[in-house]
């Protein structure tokens, strides 16, 4: 194990909802864990409100991860005065690693930069190198970040190469890449498990469950499942787009029998059951990076289909706890539910399922963040 470091994590916490406020927090509880002095400097204000929709905080007393004690929130996006007293506070850091939500941060972290000196270890931890819709200037902001700060952690070789690209040849930055654990999140019913009993007469309920933007192909996954009519589809979050044009998309395919829609957050209390109601969970991504929700669907006993965008190819096992079909292909997806629906498949995936498998790659990542320390 490396050396016990002082290490600062800057990025979103309790009550930010989301996993990366989940991640955040995790990776300074497993920090911690591992031995090292471990300090998180949350935001009172992220950024302004228009860069995401939806829910971004929780209720202060419904956590979705176990808050971390040694937790300061005065960072504000508005106010550089917070981003410099930040940085000034880093300075007897060993490592400082800060999470990149949006290439608008690149902006406070320049700041926080210059304000920690020379003696820290700058490390971006990059969830997305850039956005999924990317804007006109996210890719200079970002090479600018990323060259600012010297190295970089992303959760995938894909992200890594993108991530040498932003920056440009001949750029001196140390990308590394580990695999993104689950984290810890407080998800209600916790215990491990299987869903209840079915017969092989019930409709296998397909349940897509998170933010629903287009890249996400939740409406790709309605279309293969009006082809197949052993298929029963639940989709459970808030929408980017308006949601009627999916309820009408079900209404033109005849299938509203099949098909339910909520439109709400869910909140980490009703995780468990709400998994655990699903026979297979779905991610038909045309594109992405990395998602928690393959592992969040083992955790409670769950296979998954996912498409091959990002790292789902790697976190689900073709075959043994889940199925995986090329991206941006509804023929496939089509075929992969017909082949679920068929007797004994669900069984035999269910139990191919490692509901434990997150907790053993958390090691490795703690390892690799404290492992920046060594230049």
């Amino acid at each position: 194990m490396p050396r016990s470091l002082r290490i600062v994590i800057v990025g979103p916490t309790h009550p930010y909802s989301g996993g990366i406020a989940a991640h955040t927090t995790t990776v300074a509880h497993r920090l911690r864990a591992a031995g090292h002095q471990v300090h998180l400097m949350s935001w009172k204000a992220q950024y302004p409100s228009f860069l995401r929709g939806g829910t971004t905080r929780v209720p202060g007393s419904e956590p979705e991860v176990e808050p971390f004690a040694s937790t300061t929130e005065r960072l504000t996006w508005y106010n550089p005065l917070t981003w410099l007293r930040a940085g000034f506070a880093m300075r007897k850091a060993d490592v400082v690693l800060v999470t990149g939500v949006t290439p608008y941060h690149a902006v406070p972290y320049a700041a926080m930069h210059v304000a920690a000196g020379r003696r820290p270890r700058g490390v971006v931890l990059a969830h997305n190198v850039l956005p999924h819709e990317p804007g006109r200037f996210d890719e200079r902001l970002v090479g600018a970040m990323y060259r600012q700060y010297g190295a970089v952690l992303v959760h995938s070789d894909d992200q890594a190469a993108l991530a040498r690209q932003v920056v440009g040849d001949g750029a001196d930055v140390d990308v590394r890449v580990a695999r993104l654990p689950l984290p810890d999140f407080v998800a209600g019913d916790d215990a491990p498990g299987t869903p209840g009993a079915r017969t092989d007469a019930d409709l296998v309920t397909v349940g897509f469950f998170g933010m629903v933007r287009h890249y996400k192909g939740v409406d790709q996954l309605i279309e293969a499942a009006a082809r197949v009519p052993g298929v029963r589809v639940v989709v459970r979050g808030e929408f980017w787009q308006p949601v009627e044009e999916y309820r009408e998309q079900v209404r033109s395919l005849g299938i509203e029998d099949r098909v339910e829609i909520v439109d709400e957050y869910v909140a980490m209390a009703e995780m468990g059951a709400m998994i655990r109601g699903f026979d297979v969970v779905a991610l038909p991504y045309r594109t992405g990076s990395s998602s928690f929700n393959v592992a969040l669907a083992n955790r409670f006993g769950t296979p998954v289909l996912a498409s091959d965008a990002g790292t789902l190819a790697l976190d689900v096992h073709d075959g043994v706890d889940g199925l995986v079909v090329p991206a941006d292909d509804v023929d496939a997806l089509a075929a992969a539910l017909e082949r679920i629906v068929r007797p004994g498949e669900l069984e035999r995936l269910r139990a191919g399922v490692d509901q434990h498998a997150s907790d053993r790659m958390w090691t490795d990542y703690t390892d690799t963040v404290a492992g920046f320390s060594e230049r």
